[in-house]
């Protein structure tokens, strides 16, 4: 049957209508429908910004000590009351606490003005305190009475709360709470939490009493109260240097299942942040779970000097690549612990800091910010107190700085910011002699000196051999020039860490040290430009037990690739010298010519194994045959 065009266009909108009709049905009908959606009130991620009710949420808030001491508990409602006068918009609260005196919980690490701490949640695997569920649920209920919304912490990387030491404890893993480490926590017997089934299980327990529990004060459901805020999943989980997928892949299991019981708060890792270009790579790829639904960073300068931060300046130079990471994978950043005590920090009172952090985090865009601690006790340390007139310019700070974010709660991130490449080092320091510095030229030898040619060099990626071939089978170069260097002679360097002396210069991290070759006035036909080094990779304290293989060095000579090595550790006597044959036409063109070479050691911040470079003298024993740590021959 053949239809007129009208027709055709009535039969359309009619199937249009009905499909539309029907969808609409559906969604109201379905309660499944209706459950796809986040329930009135509840704060949710959208892109870099935090919205509730779709409207932008900014926020100043406050970690809170309303849980463990009986007076905290006492005065909770005052505590909570003075976070609201500060407009303060969100506390963050211990939901967590594992073991008893019998266990051995102490405060090492901890602040001791806060101890002892004895309204524990869960006292034997299977022995629960309700009196300190019914706590929390008085400050879910006072919280919301003063228009807070509170994110809830689950466990304790730090003992102090008997954290993962107590679960491994539960578990049979002994060694974890060690007093001579630092903070109390041995972190290398610490990471067995991550992995092990009862741990883990352990964990999940808690989850569920948390995430299913009704609230006794209000009756309402913890997963339908838009009061939560969020659940972080621990305070500060460590991960030494090489094992962040261990900790990655628990974060995964475990956001997984908080989502499972709770689709719709949100959810944060507590992973604390990163010092290094390698930590923030690491941290990304943890950040970026799906089921995690904002970054956070922690920072306390005096504690932490690895961050670098020294005056305000520089504070706002942290809080900018970190929101630069967080912007790079479209995530908020909330700073979820800062703090300075009341004498300052390196010159800067603990007011004027704090404005400096509220300033820096505006412009940057940041989402939140939750200072440590608000209490009623002047003497806990960092704390900010409300019961003397002590703190009352820094609560005026606070309440300034509070109002600002929130006052500007739909402002976008600084462009800058956006530009993810240019932000993938935290900081780095650099040095570079002055034009003229003699200290930086090399030594020559002309044709017939004494120069290894290190013949047995194979493929790449396999040429760093151990030398220990004597003289008398060693080559010589035949009408070419040597030029060799001493490892400070670098003319110029930059790493995240540097330094040096008599024999010897090092970096950490990602960055380089660069070796200059004077002009010549002379022409030379060059084949080729072979380049030696001894170098080592420069590992991070806490990197053990062979779990990182080396470090990735590349050689740059006028800006032209030459190939990366795989450098790994030496044992003394031995060394291990690096060689590059380099047969570009750019560099020997240059070379021919007697113009200037810069001769570049990279560790670049996109390598697999980003470990620093130590460029020395050989070590006692080796039989250098008048060799030089750092050699190029112009052949």
């Amino acid at each position: 049957m053949r239809l007129s065009t009208s027709a055709k266009a009535n039969i359309f909108y009619f199937a249009l209508a009905v499909a539309v009709g029907a969808a609409i049905y559906l969604t109201v009908s379905d309660p499944a429908a209706e459950r796809r959606l986040p329930p009135r009130g509840f704060v949710t991620a959208s892109g870099t910004r935090f919205v509730a009710d779709g409207e932008p949420f900014r926020f100043a808030g406050a970690n809170v000590a309303v849980m463990y001491r009986d007076e905290d508990r006492a005065l909770m409602p005052q505590t909570l009351r003075h976070a609201a006068e500060m407009n303060l918009k969100v506390v963050r609260v211990w939901a967590n606490g594992e073991g008893g005196p019998e266990d051995g919980v102490t405060s090492v690490g901890a602040d001791r003005a806060d101890w002892p701490r004895t309204h524990r949640f869960r006292f034997a695997p299977n022995v629960w305190n309700e009196e300190a569920f019914v706590q929390l649920d008085r400050v879910l209920a006072e919280a919301a009475r003063n228009h807070l919304r509170v994110q809830l912490t689950l466990a304790n990387w730090w003992r102090d709360t008997g954290g993962v030491s107590q679960y491994l404890r539960w578990a049979g893993i002994a060694g974890a709470a060690d007093d001579s480490a630092p903070y109390g926590v041995n972190n290398e017997i610490a990471m067995a939490f991550y992995s092990n089934a009862v741990t883990r299980q352990l964990y999940k327990e808690h989850v569920e009493k948390i995430v299913n529990r009704r609230n006794t004060i209000t009756g309402v459901a913890y997963r339908d109260d838009p009061t939560i805020f969020s659940y972080e999943l621990m305070n500060e989980a460590q991960a030494p240097t090489g094992r962040w997928a261990e900790r990655r892949q628990w974060m995964a299991e475990m956001s997984a299942f908080v989502k499972s019981l709770d689709p719709f708060h949100l959810v944060a890792s507590g992973s604390w942040g990163y010092r290094s270009a390698v930590e923030r790579r690491a941290w990304l790829e943890e950040q970026k779970l799906p089921t995690l639904d904002f970054c956070d960073v922690h920072n306390y300068p005096r504690d932490d000097r690895d961050t670098f931060v020294t005056s305000t300046r520089s504070l706002a130079e942290f809080i900018e690549n970190r929101a630069a990471a967080a912007y790079s994978i479209n995530k908020p950043l909330v700073v979820g612990e800062f703090g300075i005590s009341p004498d300052g920090f390196e010159g800067t009172s603990q007011p004027d800091w704090f404005r400096a952090l509220y300033e820096a985090t505006a412009r940057a865009g940041v989402s939140g910010t939750i200072f440590w601690i608000l209490t009623p006790d002047p003497r806990r340390g960092y704390g900010v107190t409300y019961a003397t007139t002590r703190d009352d310019s820094l609560r005026a700070e606070i309440a300034r700085g509070a109002l600002a974010l929130s006052s500007r709660a739909d402002a976008q991130p600084p462009a800058a910011l956006l530009r993810a490449g240019q932000h993938l080092v935290p900081r780095q320091f650099a040095f570079a002699r002055a034009a003229g510095d003699t200290e930086m030229l090399p030594e020559i030898d002309l044709a017939g000196g004494n120069a290894a040619s290190n013949e047995h060099a194979s493929a790449p990626d396999a040429n760093a051999q151990r030398d220990t071939r004597p003289t008398g089978e060693k080559g010589t170069a035949k009408g070419g020039i040597l030029y060799k260097f001493k490892p400070q002679s670098a003319a110029r360097g930059r790493f995240e860490k540097t330094g040096g002396g008599e024999g010897y210069v090092w970096g950490s991290g990602v960055g380089f040290f660069e070796y200059v070759i004077p002009a010549r006035a002379d022409w030379h036909r060059v084949s080729e430009i072979v380049v030696r080094a001894h170098v080592q990779p420069v590992f991070p304290v806490d990197a053990r037990d062979g779990r990182i293989s080396g470090t990735r060095v590349t050689l740059y000579v006028n800006d032209t690739d030459c190939g990366s090595r795989l450098v790994p550790p030496e044992t003394p006597p031995d060394a291990i010298i690096q060689e590059w044959r380099v047969t570009s036409l750019l560099p020997r063109i240059n070379a021919t010519r007697g113009r200037a070479l810069s001769v570049r050691f990279v560790v670049a911040v996109e390598a697999d194994l980003p470990y620093g470079a130590n460029i020395s003298n050989f070590p006692a024993g080796f039989d250098a045959h008048n060799r030089a740590p750092v050699e190029v021959e112009i052949r």
